[in-house]
């Protein structure tokens, strides 16, 4: 019996991953939030995604993050090599320091 609950508790940690990892993939292309993992990467962050063909929206509610929108192909690496996690861009993650433009 205590076999069939370990599977069950699995299947629904894996079902309840996938639902929350499914509202923080970001699009194929419009807002993102960009978060700096380091005090480094974020230093120049605008100029960043500016130089990779996005365009700042506003701030996020994560210190130095910033809502940028754009195509996540031509953002995801250069901004994963600089030390940038890219996110959608949920109102309860940007609407706090200052919001969307």
């Amino acid at each position: 019996m205590g076999n069939r609950w370990g599977l069950a508790a699995a299947q629904l940690a894996t079902v309840g991953f996938m639902m929350v990892a499914g509202v923080f993939v970001p699009p194929a292309r419009g807002d993102m939030l960009a978060i700096p993992l380091t005090t480094a990467s974020g230093h120049g962050l605008a100029a960043g995604v500016i130089a990779v063909g996005a365009i700042p929206v506003g701030k996020g509610q994560f210190e130095g993050a910033l809502v940028v929108h754009g195509d996540r192909d031509r953002l995801a690496w250069p901004m994963l090599a600089r030390g940038v996690l890219l996110l959608a861009a949920p109102d309860f993650l940007c609407a706090g320091k200052g919001g969307r433009a």
